[in-house]
């Protein structure tokens, strides 16, 4: 069902690196900020949500312009420059949790909308840049394998992370200081994800003109 080959080109499998780390953090961050402001700070499921709100516009923006400018012009350097301001949102969350008492919407907003803008642009020019590491014949089992791979990140990342913030907070008996160690793990990953990234196709697979596409090399 799978072609062996895929996992023998480097560009691919550096994607697939980058692609696990990415979600691991994203989905684990997620549910643990959700479990911090819903069980920690006492918020309701609506207030916890609207406390997403900046990550959501942050995701959308950078998605926007990462999809339609940057990745079309620059590849994988705008997955790079994705990866350093995500790194930069979860940096800022760290501060913010460290920094102050109680946690709200107006305290999160920085980092929430800083993180969000840059899984934003690695988000959306992400599958297409790593597909073009393969030729024609393992597009099939690239494309399903990504999407395993991708479903198999965000479980882990929940159980993982969600492991993480509970064991601290049992032996801190501190939901921040739960969320900080949970918040450090993702900034790992993003690095991981970030120290990758170079390995990865320079661009993504060309549109087909008639020709066959060609795959382009990390």
């Amino acid at each position: 069902m799978i072609e062996p080959s895929i996992f023998a080109n480097r560009g691919y499998s550096a994607g697939l690196v980058v692609l696990l780390a990415f979600f691991l953090a994203m989905i684990g961050f997620n549910f643990a900020l959700t479990l911090f402001l819903q069980i920690g700070e006492g918020f309701s499921a609506i207030r916890a949500g609207l406390t997403f709100v900046p990550w959501s516009v942050g995701l959308a923006v950078g998605a926007g312009l990462s999809g339609a400018v940057l990745a079309p012009r620059y590849g994988r350097r705008a997955l790079m420059a994705g990866g350093l301001v995500s790194l930069a949102g979860t940096l800022l969350l760290v501060h913010e949790v460290s920094a102050t008492g109680r946690l709200g919407i107006v305290e999160l907003l920085p980092g929430l909308a800083v993180g969000g803008l840059g899984m934003g642009l690695i988000v959306a020019p992400l599958f297409d840049i790593i597909i073009a590491a393969v030729t024609e014949r393992e597009l099939g089992s690239a494309s399903g394998v990504l999407n395993a791979v991708q479903q198999l990140a965000a479980a882990i990342g929940v159980a993982v992370l969600g492991t993480v913030f509970f064991d601290t907070l049992g032996t801190a008996g501190h939901f921040h200081r739960a969320l900080d160690r949970t918040l450090w793990i993702g900034a790992g990953l993003t690095v991981v994800a970030l120290l990758a990234m170079p390995l990865m196709p320079r661009q993504a697979r060309a549109q087909e003109t008639g020709a066959e596409a060609v795959p382009l090399a990390g």
